[in-house]
């Protein structure tokens, strides 16, 4: 069985580095949310919170039980004998016993006890919406991690290919310079600086290719996905600038949105109406109960003492705390409290989010601007190479020259890829703070 295993992940591995597989960000994104175990888990407290929902009834619905009792005992019995022949008394012991069998149906309702049965309710559900708002954070921290290492993986392929590119151009650069050398056209000293120049480009070749590694194994983790060192590239998209919301717009969904923000809010609430339990506790309880029973010698007379002789009861009682040691009074100032620290909680953290988003606002509106700059300078730097190339090549130009420009044109490029992938990361962490991330992967699954 081992070696078949090991055999079908070969094969697996030998078809992903043929074939290896592109996919967008959203096809990534719909693979974690059908993998990751984290969101089976956060499903599970939902379920577990809908149960704890259909228990929290029991203090308003009344209860019904039904007991049956038997025995059997077992005594001695004495008996007298006199004899005729002689006039002495004779005592004799037999064994003598008793059965009995009885059966009733009670039913129990609590009918007032200062709403605590009630509120015990409404707290159950706050609960309830709360672990639908802790699987829908789950679900946020999933595609964020996803989508960061997405665009983590498209620029480590794109800065590879950079790298690439660069080392093309150093090759030729170096091919030209050999045999220039060769005829005396060049120094010595320019041989060895695009030699130089090669060598770098080669190790900065071979950081690419393990950042690009490290880049497809941390997708695949994030995605769910067993690695069998099969390929994936992401699928290149050429950036444009996202519709960015104001302020007062970036405000409104968070308090709307946001599942954190929600929680807190929902926590604000399961505070109020522990404050009101603990009111209520201070409330006198009413209850009522209904009892009907019967008793037999045996389970005939048990069925005949249910149509004759059967027993029926009404119960209510009334119960008034009085004092319990300050516990209630103590209570009742705890769940104030907590209140309290809740709404602080609150508004400590909207504050703190709407910091966050405006900063985030400013950089996006910041890259907006910079991104195009970026691409112009990259065409500026590749025309410069072409030009400084052509010079060099009929000697109106240092290699030096070519070099500068060449690594210009480098640096350029990868500051533009760098950049683009700064902004989009930074879109996608201002729509997870909105909490709105995962509302377009909630539709097509409600689809």
């Amino acid at each position: 069985m081992k070696k078949h295993f090991i055999t079908f992940q070969f094969i697996i591995y030998f078809f992903s580095i043929c074939n290896a597989q592109i996919y967008d960000l959203p096809e990534c994104i719909e693979i974690a949310l059908e993998r990751k175990r984290t969101l089976v888990s956060a499903d599970l407290d939902v379920q577990s919170a809908a149960k704890q929902v259909l228990g929290s009834y029991s203090g308003v619905l009344p209860s019904v039980s039904f007991s049956t009792n038997g025995g059997k005992t077992k005594y001695p019995n004495q008996e007298s004998i006199v004899p005729d022949l002689v006039n002495l008394e004779i005592d004799t012991i037999s064994s003598g016993e008793s059965s009995y069998m009885s059966a009733g149906l009670s039913i129990n309702k609590s009918i007032y006890n200062g709403g605590q049965s009630v509120n015990a309710i409404k707290q159950a559900k706050i609960n309830l919406e709360i672990s639908k708002l802790r699987e829908r954070n789950t679900k946020i921290l999933v595609i964020q991690n996803v989508t960061r290492s997405y665009y983590s993986l498209l620029k480590s392929q794109e800065l590879l290919d950079v790298a690439k590119e660069n080392l093309i151009l150093s090759q030729k650069q170096i091919d030209l310079v050999q045999k220039q050398f060769e005829l005396g056209s060049v120094s010595k000293t320019d041989f060895l600086k695009a030699k130089v120049s090669v060598g770098q480009a080669r190790v900065e070749l071979l950081n690419r290719e393990t950042s690009l590694e490290a880049s497809r194994r941390q997708l695949f983790n994030d995605m769910g996905m067993i690695d069998f060192g099969q390929s994936i590239q992401a699928r290149s998209k050429e950036w444009s600038p996202t519709s960015i919301p104001t302020s007062a717009e970036a405000l409104t969904l968070l308090k709307e949105q946001n599942p954190n923000i929600l929680i807190q809010q929902s926590r604000i609430q399961l505070n109020k109406l522990q404050v009101k339990i603990a009111k209520g506790m201070r409330s006198p309880s009413i209850f009522a109960s209904l009892d009907y029973s019967a008793n037999g010698d045996n389970s005939e007379e048990l069925k005949e003492a249910f149509k004759d002789d059967w027993r029926f009861g009404v119960n209510m009682g009334v119960t008034l705390p009085l004092y319990s040691g300050n516990s209630l009074s103590s209570a009742q100032q705890r769940a104030k409290i907590e209140q309290q620290k809740s709404e602080n909680n609150y508004i400590s953290n909207i504050n703190d989010l709407r910091v966050q988003i405006e900063l985030i606002r400013k950089s996006i509106l910041n890259y907006a601007e910079i991104i195009p700059i970026n691409q112009e300078v990259v065409l500026s730097a590749e025309e410069d190479l072409k030009l400084v190339q052509e010079k060099y090549s009929v000697g109106s130009a240092t290699i030096l020259e070519v070099l500068d420009a060449q690594v210009s044109l480098i640096r350029s490029n990868s500051s533009l890829i760098n950049i683009i992938h700064d902004a989009r990361v930074e879109e996608m962490n201002l729509k997870a703070i909105l909490g709105v991330l995962d509302l377009e992967y909630q539709n097509k699954e409600e689809q």
